[in-house]
C-alpha cells in the first residue's frame, strides 16, 4: 500500500478522521497556529480511531517549554497506544510574536536544543541539561508516568537551507509546506548534508511533504482555487513562503502577489507553472498521477491537504480522491 497522510488544517471533524482511517491513510495531521491546539484535537481523534498515526502539524518551539511539549506528546502516545507523531517547527513571527508575544529569536539554535531536550524527556534521562535557552535540573518524568515510547518520531517543518540541513542532522523526518518542486532536488542535497553531519544516511530521514491539492473536474477552477491559497500564504506570511518560490524562479510573480491590493487580485498574477510547482490541481485522475510523480521525485509520504477555507465538500473530495484504499 502506498503511504499517504492527510492534513486537517482547521477542520476538527470526527467523521472525516474516521473516514481517513477507513481509506487507509497512514497518518492524520492536526495544525495549530492560532486556532485549536493540535494536541487537543488529536486526543479527541484518538478516541474514534484505532490504527492511524496522530501527528501534530505543526506545533512551534516558542509557545511551550520542551518539558511541556514532551508531556503532551507522551500523553497522546499513551492515550493512542503508541500512535503519536511530533511535527515541530519554528513557525514565523506572525504566530510567535504577533500571537504568543514571544521574541522570534535564534530559531534554528532553539529548535536544535528543543529536539535534544524533548528526546531526553521521552527516554527518561534523569541527568541535568545546561542549554542556551533551557537548563532543567532533570529531564525525566515522574515515576507515576512512564512514556509508552522513548522514540516518538520527530519531523521538522523546514524551508530554508540551514533549517533543512538541521532537519537532516537531528530529525526523523522533513515536513516542507508549499515547497517548489522546481527546487526540490537542491533541497534534498541540503538534507543529505545535514544527515552526513550526524553520521547517518539521508535515507533515514522521511520526506513527508504537505501537498496542496484541489481535485476538480474543471481544471481551470482547480488552478484558481490553488492560486488563491498560494497568494494568501505569500501575502500573509511575508519572508517565509515567498523566498523558496523566488529562488525557484518565480520572483516576478511573488512580487506581483505582494503588490496586489487583495488576495484574489494576487492570485490572478499566479501562472499555471507557479501553481504546478507548489500544488496538485486538476481532474482527480490528473491529481493522482501528479502525486505518483512526487513520489518518484523523492517524496516518501505525501500529506494531502485542501486549500484554506475549503468547503466541507471539497475537504471530503480531497480525502476520497487520494485514499490508498479508495
Amino acid at each position: 500500500m502506498t503511504r499517504t497522510g492527510v492534513l486537517f488544517a482547521l477542520t476538527d471533524d470526527l467523521d472525516l478522521v474516521q473516514r481517513a482511517e477507513e481509506l487507509g491513510y497512514e497518518s492524520v495531521w492536526a495544525a495549530e497556529g492560532q486556532g485549536k491546539t493540535a494536541f487537543g484535537k488529536l486526543e479527541r481523534w484518538a478516541t474514534v480511531t484505532e490504527d492511524v498515526g496522530l501527528a501534530t502539524g505543526i506545533v512551534n518551539v516558542f509557545s511551550r517549554t520542551p518539558a511541556a511539549l514532551a508531556q503532551a506528546t507522551a500523553t497522546l502516545d499513551a492515550h493512542s497506544d503508541g500512535r503519536a507523531i511530533l511535527g515541530l517547527g519554528v513557525a514565523h513571527p506572525g504566530v510567535v510574536e504577533g500571537f504568543h508575544g514571544a521574541a522570534f529569536d535564534r530559531p534554528l539554535r532553539r529548535l536544535h536544543e528543543y529536539v535534544e531536550l524533548v528526546r531526553r524527556y521521552l527516554r527518561g534521562d534523569a541527568s541535568s541539561f545546561e542549554g542556551e535557552f533551557f537548563t532543567p535540573a532533570r529531564t525525566s518524568f515522574w515515576e507515576a508516568f512512564e512514556p509508552v515510547r522513548a522514540d516518538v518520531p520527530i519531523y521538522n517543518a523546514a524551508l530554508g537551507p540551514g533549517n533543512v540541513r538541521l532537519t537532516g542532522q537531528v530529525a526523523d523526518g522533513w515536513l516542507p509546506n508549499l515547497f517548489p518542486m522546481d527546487g526540490f532536488e537542491t533541497a534534498l542535497g541540503w538534507l543529505e548534508t545535514g544527515a552526513e553531519r550526524a553520521g547517518r544516511s539521508v535515507d533515514d530521514v522521511d520526506v513527508a511533504m504537505y501537498v496542496l491539492t484541489v481535485p476538480d473536474e474543471d481544471p481551470d477552477a482547480a488552478r484558481r482555487r490553488a492560486a488563491e491559497h498560494i497568494a494568501y500564504y505569500i501575502r500573509d506570511i511575508p519572508g517565509y513562503y515567498d523566498r523558496p518560490a523566488e529562488e525557484a524562479g518565480f520572483a516576478d510573480e511573488v512580487a506581483a502577489v505582494k503588490d496586489a491590493d487583495s488576495t484574489p487580485e494576487g492570485a490572478a498574477s499566479i501562472s499555471d507553472a507557479f501553481v504546478d510547482t507548489l500544488a496538485v490541481a486538476g481532474t482527480p485522475d490528473a491529481c493522482r498521477a501528479r502525486i505518483d510523480e512526487l513520489r518518484e521525485a523523492g517524496v516518501d509520504l505525501p500529506i494531502v491537504r485542501a486549500p484554506t477555507g475549503a468547503s466541507p465538500e471539497l475537504e471530503r473530495r480531497v480525502l476520497e480522491t487520494f485514499g490508498p484504499e479508495r
